[in-house]
Protein backbone atom coordinates (compact mmCIF):
# COMPACT_ATOMS: atom_id res chain seq x y z
CA UNK A 1 0.00 0.00 0.00
CA UNK A 2 2.76 2.44 0.90
CA UNK A 3 4.75 1.50 -2.20
CA UNK A 4 1.71 2.12 -4.38
CA UNK A 5 1.17 5.53 -2.81
CA UNK A 6 4.82 6.44 -3.33
CA UNK A 7 4.78 5.25 -6.96
CA UNK A 8 1.62 7.23 -7.55
CA UNK A 9 3.12 10.40 -6.06
CA UNK A 10 6.32 10.02 -8.06
CA UNK A 11 4.29 9.31 -11.19
CA UNK A 12 2.27 12.47 -10.59
CA UNK A 13 5.46 14.52 -10.27
CA UNK A 14 6.84 13.01 -13.47
CA UNK A 15 3.52 13.68 -15.22
CA UNK A 16 3.50 17.35 -14.19
CA UNK A 17 7.13 17.91 -15.19
CA UNK A 18 6.50 16.15 -18.51
CA UNK A 19 3.41 18.30 -19.08
CA UNK A 20 5.41 21.44 -18.32
CA UNK A 21 8.09 20.48 -20.85
CA UNK A 22 5.44 19.56 -23.42
CA UNK A 23 3.49 22.78 -22.89
CA UNK A 24 6.68 24.80 -23.33
CA UNK A 25 7.15 22.97 -26.66
CA UNK A 26 10.73 22.08 -25.82
CA UNK A 27 12.50 19.82 -28.29
CA UNK A 28 15.90 18.21 -27.82
CA UNK A 29 17.69 20.44 -30.34
CA UNK A 30 16.17 23.74 -29.16
CA UNK A 31 15.37 23.08 -25.52
CA UNK A 32 18.43 21.25 -24.27
CA UNK A 33 19.78 24.34 -22.52
CA UNK A 34 16.50 24.86 -20.69
CA UNK A 35 16.29 21.20 -19.71
CA UNK A 36 19.93 21.17 -18.56
CA UNK A 37 19.29 24.22 -16.38
CA UNK A 38 16.06 22.76 -15.01
CA UNK A 39 17.91 19.54 -14.18
CA UNK A 40 20.64 21.49 -12.40
CA UNK A 41 18.13 23.54 -10.40
CA UNK A 42 16.03 20.52 -9.42
CA UNK A 43 19.12 18.53 -8.37
CA UNK A 44 20.09 21.33 -5.99
CA UNK A 45 16.59 21.77 -4.62
CA UNK A 46 15.70 18.04 -4.47
CA UNK A 47 18.98 16.07 -4.45
CA UNK A 48 17.25 12.69 -3.98
CA UNK A 49 14.84 13.08 -6.90
CA UNK A 50 17.06 11.93 -9.77
CA UNK A 51 16.39 14.53 -12.42
CA UNK A 52 19.06 14.21 -15.04
CA UNK A 53 18.38 15.84 -18.41
CA UNK A 54 17.72 12.38 -19.86
CA UNK A 55 15.20 11.67 -17.12
CA UNK A 56 13.46 14.98 -17.82
CA UNK A 57 13.17 14.10 -21.52
CA UNK A 58 11.73 10.73 -20.45
CA UNK A 59 9.13 12.55 -18.36
CA UNK A 60 8.13 14.55 -21.43
CA UNK A 61 7.83 11.32 -23.47
CA UNK A 62 5.79 9.80 -20.64
CA UNK A 63 3.34 12.70 -20.68
CA UNK A 64 3.08 12.80 -24.47
CA UNK A 65 2.57 9.04 -24.71
CA UNK A 66 -0.28 8.88 -22.21
CA UNK A 67 -1.94 12.32 -22.29
CA UNK A 68 -4.48 11.15 -24.89
CA UNK A 69 -4.73 7.54 -23.72
CA UNK A 70 -7.79 6.03 -22.15
CA UNK A 71 -8.09 6.76 -18.43
CA UNK A 72 -7.95 3.04 -17.65
CA UNK A 73 -4.52 2.78 -19.29
CA UNK A 74 -3.24 5.89 -17.51
CA UNK A 75 -4.43 4.64 -14.14
CA UNK A 76 -2.87 1.20 -14.61
CA UNK A 77 0.47 2.67 -15.67
CA UNK A 78 0.42 5.31 -12.90
CA UNK A 79 0.63 2.57 -10.27
CA UNK A 80 3.89 1.19 -11.64
CA UNK A 81 7.40 2.16 -10.57
CA UNK A 82 9.17 4.63 -12.88
CA UNK A 83 11.65 2.02 -14.14
CA UNK A 84 8.80 -0.22 -15.26
CA UNK A 85 7.11 2.67 -17.03
CA UNK A 86 10.31 3.47 -18.91
CA UNK A 87 10.62 -0.16 -20.06
CA UNK A 88 7.03 -0.15 -21.26
CA UNK A 89 7.60 3.09 -23.16
CA UNK A 90 10.67 1.62 -24.83
CA UNK A 91 9.27 -1.81 -25.64
CA UNK A 92 5.51 -1.54 -26.10
CA UNK A 93 5.15 1.74 -27.93
CA UNK A 94 1.70 3.13 -28.74
CA UNK A 95 -0.43 0.01 -28.36
CA UNK A 96 -2.77 0.93 -25.50
CA UNK A 97 -4.23 -2.57 -25.22
CA UNK A 98 -0.79 -4.12 -24.84
CA UNK A 99 0.24 -1.36 -22.43
CA UNK A 100 -2.82 -2.02 -20.28
CA UNK A 101 -2.21 -5.78 -20.34
CA UNK A 102 1.43 -5.51 -19.26
CA UNK A 103 0.68 -2.88 -16.60
CA UNK A 104 -2.10 -4.98 -15.10
CA UNK A 105 -0.06 -8.18 -15.22
CA UNK A 106 2.90 -6.42 -13.61
CA UNK A 107 0.72 -5.23 -10.74
CA UNK A 108 -1.20 -8.46 -10.22
CA UNK A 109 1.82 -10.74 -10.46
CA UNK A 110 4.39 -8.45 -8.84
CA UNK A 111 6.77 -8.58 -11.78
CA UNK A 112 10.14 -6.91 -11.45
CA UNK A 113 11.62 -5.21 -14.52
CA UNK A 114 13.37 -8.36 -15.73
CA UNK A 115 10.17 -10.40 -15.61
CA UNK A 116 8.30 -7.61 -17.39
CA UNK A 117 10.93 -7.50 -20.14
CA UNK A 118 10.82 -11.30 -20.50
CA UNK A 119 7.03 -11.21 -20.82
CA UNK A 120 7.34 -8.59 -23.56
CA UNK A 121 10.07 -10.56 -25.35
CA UNK A 122 7.88 -13.66 -25.22
CA UNK A 123 5.01 -11.65 -26.74
CA UNK A 124 2.81 -12.62 -23.83
CA UNK A 125 0.15 -10.08 -24.79
CA UNK A 126 -0.20 -11.54 -28.29
CA UNK A 127 -0.11 -15.10 -26.94
CA UNK A 128 -2.81 -14.33 -24.39
CA UNK A 129 -4.95 -12.64 -27.04
CA UNK A 130 -4.77 -15.76 -29.22
CA UNK A 131 -5.60 -17.97 -26.24
CA UNK A 132 -8.73 -15.96 -25.46
CA UNK A 133 -11.17 -17.78 -27.70
CA UNK A 134 -14.45 -15.97 -27.96
CA UNK A 135 -17.33 -18.39 -27.73
CA UNK A 136 -21.02 -18.24 -27.04
CA UNK A 137 -21.21 -21.12 -24.55
CA UNK A 138 -22.54 -18.97 -21.74
CA UNK A 139 -25.32 -17.62 -23.97
CA UNK A 140 -26.41 -20.89 -25.59
CA UNK A 141 -25.85 -23.57 -22.94
CA UNK A 142 -27.22 -23.95 -19.45
CA UNK A 143 -24.75 -22.60 -16.84
CA UNK A 144 -23.67 -26.04 -15.61
CA UNK A 145 -22.73 -27.11 -19.15
CA UNK A 146 -21.13 -23.83 -20.23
Amino acid sequence: MIATTICSAIGSAHWEIGKLLHDRKLESKHGSGVVNRLSYDLKHRYPQMGVSPRNLWDMKKFYERFCHSDIKVRQAVALLPWGHILRLLQKVGNDDAAMLFYAQETRSKGWNRDLLLNAIKLNMYETQALARVDNNFDRTLPAEQA
